[in-house]
């Protein structure tokens, strides 16, 4: 079957844009607010960023941004703001090549350990729902994205976009279609990870070795910057002939003899630059008999052969760099430094930024991935956007931005109730009855009528849902056990998207010493907005994780103690991870401590996980605490992505 009959595209005549099933030009631009929920204002050196940076003119009114969340509202939202709308000095992207594409993710377990995560649920409805229709589907999901990426940019701006051979000749298309034809600047190969495709007894296709990276500009008349590569041995000076190919050239003059350049040749240069660098001793004439060199005078004929045959050569100085051109394989494309499959590597990015940005540029990836843009950009001192759809990408790239001793202060964002609020509108409608009866059905419950604060029923269990666009609070929780209470339900599953601070191990025991009933306090993932996983019921509602901690107080100074972390139903964790488990904090990939809480969460000292440094610190230590009340939280993140915050209150005397 042709790609056109299964829905693939067709060209127009002018070759500028390709057609596919459902093509739509223009471009829903949703816009919602972005939610501040971490700034990490401390790297792991121990060095306190935000003071060391705050006098430099590169952060005056600005924190780089780590963003949580689908690109496509993520783009259109940074368009509203003038802050960046138009400002991008340059986009690197290396979106999912194809169906077939390995997303699992390699990570460290315990101290001498590792497992291989696989994608968690809203990234492999992100990929699936990217393919339902097959490339028609893709194309279109690559069109509308890269198109609000060309309004992001500067006028000076450029975007590189890695594909592999699947479809990068559709998505050059694309790209013509978007930027124009005139701002294609190049196409560059990039070095992959070989695989071995030969079978036992034949071979059907070679091997693939390379990737394109294509260049764009916005606007024709923007240049790159400058940018050499290191010869691989030091190129000594020495003599080259002065003629070249490319058409008949005119006769020049050489130390008052006038030379002929050969048959289908031309002299290098005009006869203004040949007369200077005679004068300066790097041009010569060698006769051609004998190899006497003559380099100054006037030339007649040879002193010592008496032949009259000379030509024209000049002095190339000795090299270390050469220029760069378009053949990138003499660098890896990938790494495994994070334990990313698709980790593209320093070498590129490196590159690509030298070529196209300075100091101070703004630099984005909203493919971020393993975050190799914006720790390359963090060296260089640009300012940087991140956006990735996978909470582990974010988990990832938040640890490798916090080995870097120089990391300025930078944000974690997500949209979170604003997200959650158009969803509601757009698919549910605004009454409060059906998106509870909706999430009801997610759970295999059924509705309840007649009672305020308990919503459904499952098996013997209460139900009660949490609202959309706020956490469930602690009094929500004390009125559902109230009227479990009442009408003599045993067991309360609560439902919540977000939690209110210190609800969890404190009212699960306060239910059953008070109430009598067996409370479970369960997340609402994130896939319950997307339409595909709702309609084949690929959702899971789990457990929260419980974090105990130990407060030690010692005058001034408070130390902080992990004391235990757990993951409710651990049969649902694959076995072979669970098999090398050995302590409960095994569990923890990173933690860190925000020793002033007040309401934002500011990450002031963390621990984590690497594969150079896999050993996790437990405690922690504080020691300018003044006289008086003041709040903690702490934050797990386990080995999973997912996260758990507790808040302790202390009093300093």
């Amino acid at each position: 079957m042709s790609i056109e009959n299964s829905g693939g595209p067709t060209f127009k005549k002018n070759g500028f844009e390709l057609i596919w099933k459902n093509k739509k030009s223009e471009i829903d631009k949703i816009v919602l607010p972005f939610q501040t929920i971490e700034t990490v204002n401390l790297s792991k050196s121990g060095r306190s960023t935000l003071r060391a940076f705050e006098n430099e003119k590169i952060t005056t009114g600005w924190k780089n941004k780590l963003i949580w969340g689908d690109n496509r509202y993520v783009l259109a939202s940074l368009l509203k703001d003038t802050a960046i709308s138009g400002k991008i000095k340059l986009i690197y992207i290396d979106p999912p090549f194809f169906t077939g594409t390995n997303m699992n993710v390699n990570i460290k377990i315990g101290d001498n350990d590792e497992i291989t995560k696989e994608p968690s649920a809203i990234e492999e409805i992100a990929y699936r729902n990217m393919w339902k229709e097959g490339p028609s589907s893709f194309f279109q999901y690559i069109y509308q994205r890269i198109k609000i990426m060309q309004e992001l940019l500067a006028d000076d701006g450029f975007i590189f976009v890695r594909f592999d051979y699947h479809y990068s000749h559709y998505i050059k298309s694309i790209l013509d279609e978007i930027f124009g034809y005139t701002n294609f600047r190049n196409e560059i190969i990039l070095s992959r990870t070989k695989k071995n495709v030969m079978g036992s007894q034949s071979q059907k296709i070679l091997p693939t070795a390379t990737d394109s990276l294509f260049l764009y500009s916005k606007n024709e008349d923007t240049n790159l910057n400058k940018t050499t590569t290191p010869l691989e041995e030091k190129r000594a000076a020495f003599w080259r002939h002065m003629d070249d190919s490319a058409g008949q050239g005119s006769p020049k003059i050489f130390f008052g003899k006038e030379l002929t350049p050969p048959v289908g040749k031309h002299f290098k240069y005009s006869q203004e630059k040949i007369n200077e660098m005679c004068g300066s001793g790097v041009v010569r004439l060698k006769c051609r008999e004998c190899g006497y060199v003559h380099v100054k005078g006037t030339w007649k004929k040879c002193p010592k052969c008496k032949k009259d045959n000379p030509k024209a050569e000049y002095l190339v100085g000795e090299k270390e760099h050469d220029m760069l051109d378009t053949n990138w394989t003499d660098v890896p494309g990938y790494s495994f430094s994070t334990g990313y499959p698709t980790e593209n590597s320093r070498d590129v990015l490196q590159r690509v930024i030298d070529m196209c940005s300075v100091e101070g540029d703004l630099v984005a990836d909203f493919f971020a991935g393993s975050g190799t843009t914006l720790a390359v950009a963090e060296e260089k001192k640009m300012r940087w956007i991140g956006c990735d759809i996978g909470r582990f990408s974010i988990h990832t790239i938040r640890k490798r931005l916090l080995d870097i001793p120089t990391c300025k202060p930078f944000e974690v964002l997500n949209m979170g109730k604003y997200e959650r609020q158009y969803w509601m509108t757009n698919n549910i409608g605004q009454n409060l009855k059906d998106y509870i009866n909706f999430i009801l059905e997610l759970f295999h419950a059924r509705p309840l009528s007649g009672l305020q604060f308990i919503h459904g029923k499952k098996g013997s269990n209460a139900v009660h849902i949490g609202l959309v666009d706020s956490a469930v609070t602690r009094q929500e929780i004390t009125d559902a056990l109230k009227e479990c209470q009442k009408n003599n339900f045993d067991s309360l599953d609560v439902l919540g998207w977000e939690y209110e601070m210190n609800t969890n191990d404190v009212i699960i025991d306060e239910a059953k010493k008070q109430y009598g009933v067996h409370l479970i306090m369960r997340s609402i993932p994130r896939e319950v907005m997307d339409r595909s996983a709702t309609e084949i019921g690929d959702i899971e509602f789990y457990e929260l994780a419980h974090l105990k901690t130990n407060i030690i107080k010692d005058g001034e100074k408070i130390k902080i103690k992990l004391a235990d972390f757990f993951i409710p139903n651990p049969e649902l964790i694959p076995k072979e991870i669970r098999n090398k488990i050995k302590n409960w904090s095994d569990y923890i990939d990173y933690w860190a401590v925000d020793w002033e809480y007040d309401g934002t969460f500011q990450n002031e000292w963390q621990s984590y996980r690497t594969k150079a440094s896999p050993k996790l610190l437990l405690e922690a230590t504080y020691g300018k605490y003044s006289k008086g009340a003041h709040r903690i939280m702490i934050k797990v993140i386990d080995i999973f992505g997912n996260d758990t915050s507790k808040i302790e209150d202390i009093v300093v005397k």
